[in-house]
């Protein structure tokens, strides 16, 4: 299981509820969301809410990507989810976090109280 926090996932469900699209998520060099369009930076999407395990930019790169391939497999992949879907309200609304978990055939993802 993954984990976001909803200090960075607010800003990215906004963006996306502001530009009417989808919510990414993303596996490849760490594991992240994103809204589906939005402000860039650099050529690179402005706004990221990386998974606390699986963020390249501070876990070690042995640890991440061991982490993120036990999880989710050894591919790549980029999942969509509709921003309106009550998981993000209780992001918004509650302050809580996301907990992103899969097995063989579907990803998991349940609002859950922020880690202490």
């Amino acid at each position: 299981m993954i984990h976001f926090l909803a200090t960075d996932l607010r800003a990215v469900i906004a963006e996306a509820r502001t530009q009417q699209c989808r919510i990414v998520l993303v596996k490849d060099q760490g594991v992240y969301m994103l809204s589906e369009k939005g402000e860039l930076e650099n050529g690179r999407r402005k706004l990221i809410a990386w998974a606390v395990e699986c963020n390249p930019n501070t876990v070690p790169f042995d640890d991440w990507w061991e982490r993120a391939r036990a999880e989710f497999g050894g591919d790549d992949f980029v999942e969509h989810f509709d921003c309106g879907d009550a998981v993000f309200d209780r992001v918004i609304d509650d302050g809580l976090d996301i907990q992103i978990r899969a097995d063989a055939r579907y990803l998991y993802i349940d609002a859950v109280a922020p880690r202490s």
